[in-house]
């Protein structure tokens, strides 16, 4: 009887963890400052894209043609553990005007490390446009939260190959976002792309490796 409550409770707090873990699903938000807020979240109303950590929304907002805005985040690529991020953008102005992208996914467990950012971007053709991004952190583990800066490439102009560091350490679980800001003086085909990944600090790679080689030593024990 003890052996099938202790079974029953192992196999509900598995559930519960498979579903903690998929309680929320990455999402994107893009703003033109003027209009309404456009919020996308992975396979939701909006994107195109099936496949888990994968989105694609082609859509419009004031003078911008937004016409490829693809993000990919875990399971796709990374992973809990292993935080990895990449938001790539395609977008027409009309006239002048500013456009802000947020790409977000929670439940992360890495800690600590050093999130490393990198942005590349340039001008198609038209007018002189700048690019800015940073990547924030939330403790509390909320999609699109930006509690804390982690590290930003700062605000340049197009075309340009940024990248810069900051250390990460957040109680797990924890969310990651990026946002990426462009302003362009006139009408302009800018087309840019944003990532990150997560590098380990030495200890926590050092106490993963142990734990790695412990795990036959306890199969062996529980045979």
């Amino acid at each position: 009887m003890k052996m099938g409550i202790k079974t029953l409770i192992v196999g509900l707090a598995v559930v519960g963890l498979a579903n903690w873990a998929h309680a929320q699903n990455a999402a994107m938000t893009i703003s033109d400052g003027v209009n309404p807020l456009m919020t996308f979240t992975d396979n939701g109303a909006g994107d195109l894209n099936s496949g888990m950590g994968q989105m694609f929304v082609v859509t419009n907002v004031g003078v911008w043609n937004l016409t490829i805005t693809s993000a990919i985040t875990k399971p796709a690529t990374g992973s809990p553990t292993s935080p990895v991020m990449d938001i790539t953008i395609q977008a027409i102005s009309s006239a002048a005007g500013t456009l802000e992208y947020t790409f977000s996914d929670n439940n992360f467990l890495l800690s600590p490390g050093t999130v490393n950012a990198v942005v590349t971007g340039q001008i198609i053709y038209g007018a002189p446009a700048t690019v800015g991004y940073t990547v924030y952190g939330d403790p509390f583990n909320i999609v699109g939260a930006e509690t804390y800066f982690l590290a930003s490439t700062g605000t340049t102009p197009l075309p340009v190959v940024a990248s810069n560091s900051g250390p990460l350490g957040l109680a797990t679980p924890y969310s990651l976002t990026q946002d990426v800001k462009l302003s362009a003086s006139g009408a302009s085909d800018i087309s840019i792309d944003a990532s990150f990944n997560v590098v380990p600090e030495p200890s926590t790679l050092g106490l993963m490796a142990i734990g790695l080689g412990l795990l036959p030593l306890l199969r062996r024990y529980r045979r």
